[in-house]
């Protein structure tokens, strides 16, 4: 049993992202520079989340992983915020379903990087 917990543990989604920081992050953005599949652009979305929330602008729907790693990683660099809003401008640009989807979150990146 100890064998599989361990593999489970090492295979976890949720294991990786804990041990995302600011250099994934900001790996994970600059991936978004150009044509994305879904998941890229998923992670990407994910990512400027997380950067939104760190940064005080945290949506209403973050999972309680978002949130414990918001928690635990202070204010994002500012270069980073930045990153995160020219990625979800590239992503929205894509279609106009993006475009929508990405509407709330665009707005709280812009108030931080205008703060």
């Amino acid at each position: 049993m100890g064998a599989r917990a361990d593999v489970t543990l090492r295979f976890s989604p949720y294991v990786e992202w804990m041990r995302m920081d600011w250099g994934t992050l900001e790996e994970t953005l600059t991936a978004a520079d150009g044509p994305m599949d879904d998941e890229t652009a998923e992670r990407a979305v994910r990512a400027a989340e997380l950067v939104a929330a760190t940064a005080g602008e945290p949506t209403d729907e973050l999972s309680a992983e978002d949130h414990e790693w918001a928690e635990t990683h202070g204010v994002p660099p500012d270069e980073l915020v930045e990153l995160a809003c020219r990625s979800m401008k590239r992503l929205a640009a894509q279609s106009d379903d993006w475009h929508a989807r990405l509407n709330d979150l665009r707005f709280r990146l812009g108030d931080v990087a205008a703060a």
